[in-house]
């Protein structure tokens, strides 16, 4: 579920759908706002798969949750 294998395309992956998140977070949002910009894409299906690649992306470090706000971390 969370890498792709030979039964389970990109697509339907955590990794696949933080790659998603990730480029629609272009500045500072709100969950509420990128969940509205991105709940629509086939990819992301449902909220459960939305918050799980969030918690993904926090986790390795990706993304920053501070003031409300969501935020790219640029190593």
């Amino acid at each position: 579920m969370i890498l792709p294998t030979k039964h389970l395309k990109l697509s339907n992956t955590l990794i696949g759908v933080g790659a998603i998140l990730l480029r629609h977070l272009d500045a500072d949002r709100t969950v509420t706002s990128l969940w509205a910009g991105t709940h629509s894409l086939p990819e992301i299906k449902s909220f459960e798969r939305f918050t799980l690649a969030l918690d993904f992306l926090f986790i390795i470090g990706t993304v920053d949750f501070k003031d409300g706000l969501l935020r790219r971390v640029e190593k």
